[in-house]
C-alpha cells in the first residue's frame, strides 16, 4: 500500500540533469527498490522503481526523497515539483488523508508537515481546498548552511530571476538555527543579501524588501547544516479564512484549522454526504466549528473568501491553472447550495 502513487507511473533518475539529487548522494548508500501492485481491477497492475538509501521497502507514510523527473508510461515527461504543506504537530495524518482525497500524488507524512509532489496545479488545489494546512511551500533547493558563507553561496545557486520579476518586492521568512547560525534574523539578512546581490549583478538594480505586503515570500528553513529554500505560495496562513468572529467578543479563541481538525477526526465530511448527522457546539467561542462544518456540507472551498495569495506576485505563477480551479470551486459551491 503506497500512498499517493497511481499506476502506471515510473520514476527515473535523469543522469544528464545537473540538478539530479542522486549526484549528491553516496553511491554505496543507494539501493533500488521495485514495487508491483494490483488493485483488483483488470489491467491495473504496474510497477514503480525508487532510489532509496536502504534496501528495505518503504513503510506507509515515509518519504521517498526528492524526485527529479516523472516519466509516464505513455513516454510523456513532465517536471516533478516538490511541495510541503506545513501544519501544527499532530495534524500530519489527517492532513495527508486530506491531500490524498484531492488526488494529489506522492503524499508523505513528515514531522509538522506533509510533503507531496506533482504539478503546480496540485499545489494550487491544496491552497484553495485544504482546511488543515497552514502554508503550502514550493521547494526550490536544499543547500548547505554550515555557516553564513555556505548559506550565502547556496542561496545564490538558485536562479532568482525566474522567481522575482523586475520591480517585485520580497521578504525572507526564516526558521531554525544551528551552531553557527544562531539568529533567524541574521539568517534572513544573509539570505536577502545573496538574492539581492545576484539580481543586482544581472539587472543593475536591487529588489525592494517589503515586510508588510511582499509580492513574494521566500521561506528558508534550517535543519542542522542544511537549509531548505522555498516559495511560500499562500502568503497569509491558510487558517486566515476571511472570516473571524472572535475580535468583537472576549471568548476563548479557536483557529479555523483546529476547528477543521475536530471535524476531520469525526469524519464529518463523509457523514454529511451519506446521512443526516447533527452537529452541536456546546461551549462558547466555537463559531469556527459551525462555519467549517457548514462550508464542508455546502462543498465550499475554504480559500474562496481570500482576497490575496502569495503566488500572485511570483514570476512563475500560472494564472490559467488558478482560474480553472476557481471556476471549478465556484461551480461546486453553487451546486452545494442547491443540494
Amino acid at each position: 500500500d503506497f500512498v499517493g502513487f497511481e499506476p502506471p507511473v515510473r520514476i527515473k533518475r535523469a543522469s544528464s540533469d545537473a540538478s539530479c539529487p542522486v549526484r549528491h548522494q553516496k553511491r554505496r548508500a543507494m539501493h533500488v527498490f521495485s514495487a508491483r501492485w494490483h488493485d483488483g481491477k483488470k489491467g491495473s497492475a504496474g510497477a514503480v522503481s525508487f532510489l532509496r538509501r536502504r534496501s528495505t521497502p518503504p513503510r506507509r507514510g515515509h518519504g521517498y526523497g526528492k524526485i527529479n523527473r516523472i516519466e509516464l508510461s505513455t513516454g510523456e515527461r513532465c517536471p516533478a515539483m516538490e511541495f510541503v504543506a506545513t501544519c501544527p504537530k499532530g495534524f500530519e495524518k489527517l492532513l495527508a488523508e486530506e491531500l490524498a482525497s484531492f488526488r494529489i500524488p506522492q503524499v508523505r507524512q513528515l514531522r509538522g508537515q506533509v510533503a507531496f509532489g506533482g504539478e503546480l496545479a496540485d499545489a494550487y488545489r491544496a491552497c484553495l481546498w485544504s482546511r488543515l494546512a497552514s502554508r503550502i511551500l514550493l521547494v526550490l533547493a536544499r543547500v548547505g548552511a554550515r555557516d553564513a558563507d555556505a548559506l550565502y553561496e547556496g542561496i545564490q545557486s538558485v536562479d532568482w530571476s525566474g522567481h522575482l520579476a523586475p520591480g517585485a518586492t520580497f521578504v525572507i521568512d526564516s526558521h531554525g538555527t544551528n551552531d553557527n547560525l544562531r539568529n533567524t534574523q541574521f539568517v534572513a539578512l544573509r539570505s536577502k543579501d545573496a538574492i539581492s546581490d545576484q539580481l543586482f549583478s544581472a539587472r543593475g538594480m536591487r529588489p525592494v524588501v517589503n515586510t508588510d505586503a511582499p509580492d513574494v515570500t521566500i521561506d528558508v528553513r534550517l535543519s542542522r547544516d542544511r537549509a531548505t529554500v522555498a516559495i511560500d505560495l499562500t502568503g497569509e496562513p491558510l487558517f486566515h479564512r476571511g472570516y473571524d468572529s472572535r475580535s468583537a467578543r472576549k471568548v476563548a479563541p479557536l483557529r479555523a484549522d483546529y476547528a477543521a481538525m475536530v471535524l476531520a477526526a469525526g469524519r464529518w465530511y463523509r457523514n454529511v454526504r451519506h446521512g443526516a448527522p447533527v452537529l452541536a457546539a456546546l461551549w462558547a467561542g466555537q463559531g469556527a466549528v459551525l462555519v467549517e462544518a457548514a462550508g464542508e456540507a455546502l462543498d465550499r472551498a475554504p480559500g474562496l473568501l481570500r482576497a490575496r495569495w502569495g503566488f500572485e506576485g511570483w514570476a512563475g505563477h500560472d494564472a490559467d491553472a488558478w482560474d480553472a480551479l476557481l471556476e471549478e470551486a465556484d461551480e461546486r459551491a453553487t451546486a452545494g447550495e442547491k443540494n
